[in-house]
């Protein structure tokens, strides 16, 4: 290989392409670029970045593009790109360096690393003219140079500790084979729900970082809070916390009103710039759209509004027209339109008077806030001033309800105008863990709306992940193009496990894929710690233990784990609560063992319009477990004017 060359257009990945025209030298991450930094002396820069990010756009644009800057790294670097959705592993130990460094992280992450690999200085994004108060790129390549020959003796490695040091008790026993065969019967009649006060903490935890009339958590940027809305609604539905559905509801009616959601398309942005959810950042990410169909389809069994059915659907629509590739969906849309962040979204009332009739003009204003002045940049990205659902909402008296076929046509000429514009680029990876997410949304639009096109998807995604992707008990973590990328992570095999617990509450047919996971995620242990990758090229570093933004690895294997136990009958211990803001889906998981979920017993499936949201099936037996004093399937239909959607 020649490394006196950008190496890049060599790459399969679509973010590492998109630098393959920088004058910096860059390679991939492999054990040939490693070995030959090590061999010829040289400071790795390893800068950490993924296709839909918009600072890494401007990073490549402004100072990879540089002319001074690409001859400082050519001249003294090895200079390594890096997607962090191929390689979470490095992402996660170089974006702890970071954090433990500064007190901060992000994307752009660019790392500098003696030859042999220690980190010695991380910073993000840097532009190559010098501000105010920071430097321009190339006095900061200088700087690092010369540290570096002047302190290469005393530099130390980073030790990437396992916050979460014990393995559970669940996959302890799994690993030594307790409980195998075990006929225990339902397991969670010899348990007591645990002590509600440690719920109500829960509430009270999550109260004061609660934002009171904007919903979500923190008073700055507001990023969806995924797991904590999922365990905070099964929390409610389990216990009747009416502080914790609070929250939630309060939290999901402002990201489906305001900003964060594509009002137009359906699906959500990754996150807004502001304390209101009004302008976002316009990244469309599988995952959020993955958790997101999840807690709108669940929050919609929960409380019965229209308005979550609504928006849930929108999701899935989202999913089908934007994402879909084959039988999996793609990893992301890109924040820019010819590089201009959001230019596809945005509107002015112009425009929007000139391509609307009378009637649906009045409709569409009447329910949507646009102003000649517009919110971002003279120009309107769209916020609702009626909540969708509103011609369901009691709430919502009668003569301010637009009509809704005016509404509906309005929003389909806009989108097929929308449509006609340049469009954001979109990253085709197909992501193992991301898709399996997917899926389980889509098996949670199946239980709680009666979608059963989605419980169709769910299947799909399933096969083709245990069909192509699981290759001698390893699971591959993407595939690009016609490629799979054989890296092993315990986030996708853990995601794919927990998806077929899922569907193995209706269906034999993944039994043995079940138990081949099942497995693969018990070999993430070492040492009674959870690793996060099984690689040749990169140290088994501890596993996530934090939701960011998608569940912890740890807390994925936890639950898949325990739910594999349930429908076996294994016995297991009940898990502990966690933090409820960082470690939300374990606290789901802890719910489940302790005797707040609903576990049936049935030769068939019991139709999930007669089950709580919190509720497990076990196939086989004739026995319900009671909860609470209340036996299920006795109960009517919880929800009405379910649909296929």
């Amino acid at each position: 290989m020649d490394f006196r060359r950008n190496n890049l257009d060599q790459a399969a990945s679509p973010y590492l392409r998109q630098h393959r025209e920088n004058p910096v030298w860059w390679q991939e991450w492999n054990q040939s670029t490693l070995d030959y930094a090590r061999e010829n002396d040289r400071i790795l820069l390893v800068s950490v970045g993924y296709s839909t990010c918009h600072w890494c756009h401007v990073m490549a644009r402004g100072a990879f593009s540089d002319a001074e800057c690409a001859a400082i790294l050519n001249e003294h670097f090895v200079s390594i790109k890096v997607d962090r959705e191929q390689r979470p592993d490095i992402d996660r130990y170089l974006m702890s360096f970071l954090v433990a460094t500064t007190g901060s992280g992000g994307w752009p992450l660019n790392a500098f690393l003696t030859p042999d690999g220690r980190p010695f200085y991380a910073m993000t994004y840097a532009s190559a003219e010098a501000g105010v108060r920071t430097p321009a790129f190339a006095d900061i390549l200088r700087q690092v140079a010369q540290f570096y020959r002047q302190r290469r003796d005393d530099l130390k490695p980073f030790e990437l500790t396992a916050k979460y040091s014990a393995a559970s008790d669940a996959a302890r026993a799994l690993a030594a084979g307790a409980g195998a065969g075990s006929t225990a019967g339902p397991i969670l009649e010899s348990f007591e729900p645990a002590d509600e006060s440690q719920i109500a903490e829960h509430a009270t935890v999550l109260q004061k970082a609660f934002d009171r009339g904007f919903g979500g958590f923190g008073s700055s940027q507001k990023f969806p809070p995924h797991s904590t809305l999922l365990s905070m609604l099964y929390a409610a539905s389990a216990t009747g916390n009416e502080t914790m559905l609070a929250m939630a509801t309060e939290t999901l009616d402002a990201m489906m009103t305001r900003g964060l959601h594509d009002h137009l398309q359906g699906g959500f942005f990754r996150y807004t710039v502001d304390r209101q959810w009004t302008i976002p950042h316009f990244e469309k990410m599988l995952y959020d759209q993955a958790m997101l169909l999840w807690a709108y389809s669940l929050a919609f069994g929960c409380t019965g509004r229209a308005g979550y059915r609504e928006t849930a659907e929108g999701v899935l629509t989202s999913l089908e027209d934007t994402f879909r590739i084959g039988d999996l969906y793609a990893a992301g849309h890109d924040a820019d339109t010819d590089h201009r962040e959001g230019a596809t979204y945005l509107w002015s009332l112009e425009e929007i008077e000139g391509i609307l009739d009378e009637t649906e003009r009045d409709a569409f204003l009447r329910v949507f806030a646009v102003t000649k002045d517009g919110n971002f940049e003279g120009r309107s990205h769209l916020i609702r001033q009626l909540a969708p659902g509103y011609d369901h909402d009691a709430a919502v008296p009668a003569h301010r309800r637009p009509d809704r076929g005016a509404l509906d046509s309005a929003v389909e000429k806009l989108l097929r105008t929308r449509r006609t514009r340049p469009q954001p680029s979109r990253d085709d990876k197909l992501i193992t863990s991301w898709n399996a997410l997917a899926a389980c949304g889509l098996v949670a639009a199946h239980r709680h709306l009666g979608a059963e096109r989605a419980f169709g998807r769910a299947l799909g995604i399933a096969r083709t992940l245990t069909g192509d992707f699981l290759v001698g008990g390893r699971l591959a973590h993407a595939r690009i193009g016609d490629e799979l990328q054989r890296d092993a992570f315990l986030s996708d095999h853990a995601a794919l496990l927990l998806l077929l617990t899922f569907l193995g509450e209706e269906t034999d047919e993944f039994t043995e894929q079940t138990e081949i996971l099942r497995d693969a995620v018990l070999s993430f242990q070492r040492d009674g710690t959870w690793v996060e990758s099984d690689t040749a090229d990169f140290a088994a570093i501890p596993a996530e233990v934090f939701d960011q933004p998608v569940p912890s690895s740890v807390a994925l294997a936890e639950m898949a784990l325990l739910r594999t136990q349930i429908a076996a009958h294994d016995e297991y211990a009940a898990r502990p609560f966690a933090d409820p803001l960082g470690r939300g889906f374990l606290n789901i998981t802890a719910l489940q063992s302790r005797g707040y979920f609903a576990v049936v017993e049935s030769p068939e499936p019991v139709p999930w319009d007669r089950l709580p949201p919190h509720s497990i099936q076990v196939r086989g037996g004739n026995r319900v477990t009671c909860h609470r004093g209340v036996c299920f399937p006795g109960l009517p239909p919880r929800n009405t004017g379910r649909k296929d959607a």
